[in-house]
């Protein structure tokens, strides 16, 4: 509640609104005050810091109000102020004062919107040529230390250095991003075995829920295609986990994963999960001592003197880059462990569907033809050989559909089988 008011209170001596019994005071009360939104013509960022030219007109106006020998001629007033009503003539007075409030405050009280340092762009004002003793005192001018100074130094040092790529190859890496990802594109390659949105199959979320039993074929192909992939996949840490503690090398995952935690914890806890993680992980003689150079340990001494959730984030870079990545995810690949999952990976198949109608359906027995009397057999032999697929009588009102349906009653006649059976059965 009072991060509310306070950001109403911002909104409201900013001049997006104001209340409408008090004109001086711009604060929200907790209160059944009422408030009015501003017009967006007199919002801050509209336009520019008002002068004192405009402030004087504005008084002369409310000087000039409701006097008819100082008021405006008929051809200078403006038309649409004449059509408004009485109620919307207040409204406008009152969101007019209420911008001014916000630039020229009584005495006695904030002033909240600054002028912004804008320099002058006009065209009489000529720009003066700057010498190196001006550009110097600019460099220098918003630091206070010469710390601070190095430190933008080597910033722009290593601006200098840095690699960049051409057009070219950034669009050749992008070509390759596109066309490997795409088949993990559930916009381009629909979803298997169906959308749950289009169907309402759960099925979909039974597969590619965070934890499954069995991951499907799609998900464990993901994997390989980067370390990230693996890691933010729930089964997949999992599965790389279990394949790290057969390796007996579970001490790196466990510590990168501690970090993560560590970042996110509570601030109460800080202290408590970093002296367990040295103790644990870095401490000479740790039951789950990991390999670090001496360089990020020093930095790890240093970051203890003032335990954070950042202390160890050196630590866990230097096990991810150089323990995770290059050593122990490239082993996972390889080996059998990650081929017997993608081996077992679940298929899932794609049902038949045809222009949004339901699943497949079961098939009707299709009705059997009636046997043809011998006497008709000749002259009914072509039209057997020429119906249509899943169909007993011909389309075309042969001799032999005519015998057919003469021989039954006309009441009992057999019907197309494609009205009976479901659409997706249709061959196209």
């Amino acid at each position: 509640m009072v991060e509310a008011l306070h950001i109403a209170n911002q909104l409201c001596q900013y001049g997006y609104f104001f209340p409408v019994s008090d004109s001086k005071n711009l604060l929200v009360k907790d209160d059944s005050s009422l408030y009015r939104f501003q017009t967006p013509y007199y919002w801050p960022w509209q336009h520019r810091h008002p002068d004192n030219v405009d402030y004087a007109i504005y008084l002369s106006k409310r000087t000039l109000r409701n006097k008819q020998r100082h008021g405006l001629e008929e051809y200078e007033l403006v038309r649409l102020a004449k059509e408004r009503k009485k109620g919307e003539k207040i409204v406008s007075d009152s969101q007019e004062r209420a911008y001014w409030r916000v630039y020229r405050p009584p005495p006695g009280y904030l002033n909240y919107i600054e002028p912004a340092p804008v320099p002058n762009r006009s065209r009489g004002a000529r720009c003066k040529k700057r010498s190196l003793e001006d550009l110097n005192r600019e460099v220098r001018y918003p630091f206070r230390s010469g710390e601070e100074i190095e430190t933008l130094v080597d910033f722009l040092r290593s601006c200098l250095v840095r690699t960049r790529v051409k057009v070219s190859q950034a669009l050749d890496n992008l070509l390759e991003h596109c066309e490997t990802y795409i088949e993990y594109d559930p916009f381009l390659t629909g979803l298997q075995p169906s959308s749950p949105w289009i169907s309402e199959d759960p099925i979909y979320w039974q597969l590619n829920s965070p934890l499954v039993d069995v991951p499907t074929e799609k998900r464990v192909k993901r994997w390989a295609l980067s370390m990230e992939e693996l890691v933010s996949d729930p089964t997949g840490l999992q599965e790389f986990t279990a394949y790290l503690r057969k390796e007996y090398s579970h001490e790196n995952i466990r510590f990168w994963l501690a970090v993560n935690d560590l970042r996110r914890s509570a601030q109460s806890h800080i202290q408590r999960k970093v002296k367990d993680i040295f103790d644990e992980f870095l401490a000479p003689g740790a039951p789950c001592e990991i390999n670090i150079d001496g360089k990020t340990m020093e930095r790890v001494h240093q970051e203890l003197r003032t335990p954070s959730r950042f202390t160890f984030d050196s630590a866990a870079e230097h096990v991810y880059a150089l323990l995770l990545k290059k050593d122990c995810y490239p082993r996972f690949i390889r080996s059998e462990h990650y081929k017997g999952l993608l081996t077992a990976g679940v298929q899932p198949l794609q049902k038949k569907r045809f222009f949004g109608f339901g699943g497949q359906a079961k098939k009707k027995p299709s009705t059997t033809t009636p046997p043809i009397p011998s006497g008709l057999s000749q002259v009914a032999g072509g039209g057997m050989a020429g119906r249509r697929r899943g169909s007993d009588i011909s389309l075309s009102g042969s001799v032999h559909e005519l015998l057919v349906s003469g021989g039954r009653d006309p009441s009992s006649r057999v019907t197309h089988s494609h009205s009976q059976s479901n659409l997706s059965d249709i061959p196209y």
